[in-house]
């Protein structure tokens, strides 16, 4: 590759890191308001914003040239991975406003739920940092991080099935936004995923 398709595969780069951030603030919003977090009232207006916003980015970006075949890749790829982020952030936000209107979740039942959304949260974040790095030890990490989520949602299946006095709607909702921040964790570990061959793919000659 030559030294302007780098820098430019670097730009690249650099713009879907933004992108995955602006996820992230999205889902942040929307988790503070559905785990009953400081601040929760602002999380709405918040994830919404960031939302639009990501939306708007990526049609930008997918009307723009990728340039060259790693740019194509990693475009193509992350670009699919931030809409489907985006998509789940909608659903987060639309059971955060059904939830207005009810009880909170008992705490002993949105705990575990309060340390996937965190978990998730915090691989997203990641994601961003380990696509402009490249670097094979932190991609390891987030692909373990991964398997630790799988574990605390399973951790809550088992404390919903053994809840007698739950509500059922609540426990419905629970393994919806369960699911939900799993698949966060997913498309995030996706990008993690590829970000090596996406560094090596950068740094290889034509």
């Amino acid at each position: 590759m030559t030294d302007g398709a780098d820098r430019g595969y670097r730009v690249l780069v650099g713009e879907l890191a933004c992108l995955v951030r602006l996820a992230h603030a999205a889902l942040g919003g929307a988790t503070v308001v559905l785990t009953g977090s400081a601040g929760g009232g602002d999380g709405v207006p918040a994830a919404e914003e960031a939302l639009a916003e990501l939306r708007s980015r990526i049609e930008e970006d997918a009307a723009g040239t990728l340039g060259g075949r790693a740019g194509t890749v990693v475009g193509v790829h992350v670009g699919c991975e931030v809409e489907d982020l985006g998509q789940l952030v909608q659903r987060l936000l639309e059971a955060a406003w059904a939830r207005q209107e009810r009880e909170p979740f008992d705490e002993r039942l949105l705990a575990p739920l309060r340390e996937m959304a965190d978990a998730a949260l915090d691989l997203v974040a990641r994601a961003a940092e380990v696509l402009e790095s490249g670097a094979p030890g932190a991609v390891a990490d987030v692909l373990t991080e991964l398997q630790e989520i799988g574990r605390r949602q399973r951790l809550l299946y088992e404390l919903l099935l053994h809840e007698d006095h739950a509500d059922p709607d609540d426990i419905a909702d629970l393994v919806l936004l369960s699911c939900c921040y799993r698949q966060c964790a997913d498309h995030a570990g996706a990008i993690a995923r590829h970000a090596g061959l996406f560094a090596h793919a950068a740094t290889a000659k034509p």
